[in-house]
């Protein structure tokens, strides 16, 4: 049995406000979702002031929550902004919040897919990409609200999937003009990641860019219908529109996935390019930066190529959706000019990250645990994170085997008899 997270947008789409709202309806930190918010003004200039308000509302007389970002920024005419520079600011914003590595990762990596899209969509480069709508602070508040409100479920250690997305129809007004529904955003994120979407059921937008952008750097797996599932919790955020035909929330389920197999079966892709003329540094640069943005893993091994040129193969594993965004880091990061792909099926233990506290040199420290069962539950490997090995041998000044067998020890008696 595995944790899983489900997200339902198939019926009224999917929003920034509605995502964030359904999260904390079923029980995330406010608190913790405050706290990042704060961070916001202190390194985003052209926002003075935020503060999350919630409340319980009603939606064709069904209870749901609904959220209010009360903003204080100067006008976009004013203060425009660039691409680059939004991302810089998020990152300055995630370097000081208390986010998770995971948690960091889906909101960098979910505003850096945001601007690469409004840069593709006018023709431009990120230096030269003007923000709107955008490069609001409430497009920032929203998602690293979902950063902190996923993470203080611990979420991310688990699976996250979602039906397919309700788009609405009919015709949307902004800065560029009048456009038919899917906005060019919202349909340019869900062809790079194959997010499955339906008309309807009203003619109006029911999904936005920056909803889509966090669910496709969310959600590994659409389904059209729920798997086989133990609810523990259950979250309606409601968006802001009424609707004639349906209550206007999006739905968010968490719970335990059962599974038939004692291996949970998987596709993924393999992604690979020669390369024959980079540096060291330039390699292990590009791996790293393929884990942060989304790559289940990467690696490198050695080659012999044409006129018996020694070089290097890079090997990238990956999830479906994200094909597309790793191949062209791949290409931006090493120069080559392509990359074979392959769908390989995985076969994989469930596999969850817990806490522990241990006990070092009289010191408590908390250590995060990566607990692989198989189909009844039972445990089959218990590991700690190296990490957070690695933090704590700095911490007391001793040897980090030294720790590690120190921390195995306590988990074995932990764990023992599970």
């Amino acid at each position: 049995m595995r944790r899983i997270t489900v997200i339902d947008p198939s019926i009224a789409g999917i929003s920034g406000d509605m995502l964030l709202a359904s999260i904390i309806d079923a029980g995330a930190n406010v608190h913790a979702i405050q706290e990042i918010l704060h961070l916001i003004p202190e390194h985003y200039s052209r926002c003075k002031s935020i503060m999350l308000k919630t409340e319980n509302v009603l939606t064709h007389g069904f209870r749901a929550c609904g959220i209010d970002l009360v903003i204080s920024e100067e006008p976009q005419e004013d203060h425009e902004i660039s691409a680059n520079q939004f991302i810089a600011a998020t990152t300055r914003i995630i370097q000081d919040s208390n986010l998770s590595q995971p948690a960091s990762n889906f909101a960098l990596n979910s505003v850096r897919m945001l601007v690469d899209v409004e840069s593709q969509l006018h023709g431009t480069d990120l230096d030269e990409t003007h923000l709107h709508e955008a490069g609001s602070a409430d497009t920032l508040a929203d998602v690293l609200g979902v950063a902190a409100a996923v993470d203080s479920l611990d979420l991310f250690g688990g699976d996250i999937a979602s039906t397919p997305v309700a788009v609405g129809g009919g015709h949307v007004k902004f800065s560029h003009g009048t456009l038919s529904i899917p906005a060019p955003a919202v349909m340019e994120i869900v062809r790079r990641n194959q997010i499955p979407i339906l008309g309807g059921p009203e003619a109006i937008e029911l999904a936005t860019p920056t909803g889509v952008t966090m669910l496709a750097n969310l959600a590994k797996e659409f389904l059209t219908v729920y798997p086989t599932i133990l609810a523990e919790k259950v979250g309606y955020g409601c968006g802001k529109i009424v609707l004639n035909s349906s209550p206007n929330y999006l739905r968010v389920v968490i719970g335990t996935r059962l599974e038939g197999d004692s291996l949970a079966k998987k596709t993924v892709q393999m992604l690979e390019t020669n390369l024959d003329d980079l540096s060291g540094e330039v390699l292990s640069h590009a791996t790293q930066r393929l884990i942060e943005a989304g790559a289940r893993d990467a690696w490198i091994t050695s080659g012999l190529f044409k006129k018996n040129r020694p070089g290097h193969i890079l090997h990238v594993l990956c999830d479906p959706q994200d094909t597309e965004k790793l191949s062209r880091l791949m290409i931006e990061e090493t120069g080559t000019l392509g990359v074979r792909q392959q769908s390989w099926q995985r076969l994989t233990l469930s596999r969850d990250t817990e806490s522990l506290k241990v006990e070092i040199s009289g010191r408590t420290f908390e250590v995060r645990i990566k607990v692989a069962r198989d189909e009844s539950g039972s445990i089959v490997r218990v590991k700690p994170e190296f990490d957070d090995i690695r933090m704590i041998a700095k911490e007391v000044g001793l040897p980090a085997r030294r720790i590690e067998r120190n921390v195995t020890l306590q988990i074995s008696r932990k764990y023992e008899g599970e």
